[in-house]
């Protein structure tokens, strides 16, 4: 009981050093809180991040594949102009005759 009594009259002559010990306490214990709260949150972001960069990974695959189907096509398009000039050089330097017989040879009646 003598323990006691002590205790209470330290508490009792010390009452603001004891409000500031457990104001410390307690905002110990929040900043615990929030810290492993920001904690989760940050590795909740990261695992979200990563899932975006694997993502953006499959689109540029995407993207590159669509760039060399793109230069695909054009050389085609190139190649079909390319003809077609050929064609109407061909018919352009035929005579009269040959292209009343190409003609009617291409678009029967």
């Amino acid at each position: 009981m003598v323990d006691l009594y002590k205790v209470y009259k330290f508490l009792k002559e010390q009452w603001l050093g004891s409000v500031l010990i457990i104001l410390w306490l307690i905002s110990i214990f929040m900043y615990q809180n929030k810290k492993n709260e920001l904690l989760n949150k940050a590795y909740i972001l990261e695992s979200k991040l990563k899932q975006l960069e694997k993502k953006a990974k499959i689109e540029l695959k995407d993207v590159d594949s669509l760039k060399t189907i793109d230069t695909i096509i054009v050389t085609r398009i190139k190649i079909i102009k390319q003809k077609e000039y050929e064609k109407i050089r061909i018919i352009d330097s035929l005579p009269i005759s040959g292209l009343q017989s190409y003609f009617t040879e291409r678009y029967p009646k």
